[in-house]
């Protein structure tokens, strides 16, 4: 199986959160854009975002009025050239997010779909590692909110199986994923992933091509070493259709490029990239 191209997939954290940014702090993320945009990647996730108690809705630590204008203008540049198709938002990772959405659903679901408007988003990322047994219940209302405004909705599981496999089967749609997707968090943890393909193997028609494998550079992840691992991975596994990487803020900071991550995961799953390096 040939590259999914919207399973080539980057996170972002920090590069376009600045609050009530400057006339050179835009010009900084729209050069940041644009290079992501030419890189390759098929999905860009901005994370992190979380919601306080009170029902406030912030992009890392910048409160979400301060970052408007931002989400304005980004999401249409990385849309706007190259080959990326969906730009899709990252809540958490921790359980006081979603506690909070829950406390204040209906707000926050107003908030949420004023900045679906402004910004055009494809959907949603859930990445919730921490108070499972409180929320299984909430990730399905989330789950079904999402897509019922037509939108996309992934998730970024690395434990807890049976949470994400109650959530997935309690939001399936005529014995479908509502989920695009998992973005499986295997860093350094390659073995979990034959784990995972069977224990979705009864519930998703193609569990390799639904999971998603991803490599973090702050974990020592190398354009050459996902190419090496990913290819010995699919190997086994055929299906797979692409992989992530967290995050792009690690690469720029470790002196690789974007394409060089994206041309390593085409390479790995059976295309090579025709991208500049």
């Amino acid at each position: 199986m040939t590259a999914d191209l919207s399973k080539v997939a980057l996170y972002c954290q920090g590069t376009f959160d600045v609050p009530n940014p400057s006339s050179t702090q835009s010009a900084q993320m729209k050069r940041a854009a644009e290079d992501i945009a030419a890189s390759g990647f098929g999905t860009v996730l901005l994370g992190q975002w979380h919601v306080h108690e009170d029902g406030s809705v912030y992009y890392n630590d910048s409160p979400l009025e301060s970052v408007m204008e931002t989400l304005e203008a980004i999401p249409r540049i990385l849309l706007g050239q190259g080959n990326v198709k969906n730009v899709l938002i990252s809540f958490g990772p921790f359980g006081s997010d979603f506690l909070a959405m829950e406390q204040n659903f209906d707000a926050f679901t107003a908030t949420m779909e004023t900045v679906q408007t402004a910004s055009g988003i494809q959907g949603y990322d859930w990445d919730l590692e921490d108070s499972y047994d409180q929320l299984s219940g909430l990730l399905i209302k989330l789950t079904q909110w999402v897509t019922s405004h037509g939108l996309m909705v992934t998730a970024a599981p690395y434990e807890e199986m049976g949470f994400w496999v109650e959530v997935l089967e309690k939001t399936m749609s005529g014995g479908v994923p509502t989920f695009a997707w998992w973005n499986l968090q295997l860093y350094s943890g390659v073995t979990w992933f034959p784990d995972w393909v069977g224990g979705l193997k009864d519930i998703v028609a193609n569990p390799e091509a639904f999971l998603v494998p991803g490599y973090a550079v702050h974990d020592g992840a190398t354009p050459q070493g996902v190419q090496s691992t990913l290819t010995r991975l699919h190997a086994k596994y055929p299906q797979i259709a692409g992989g992530f990487i967290w995050q792009y803020e690690d690469i720029v900071a470790n002196h690789y490029t974007a394409t060089q991550f994206a041309n390593a995961i085409f390479k790995a799953v059976g295309r090579t990239a025709a991208l500049r390096t």
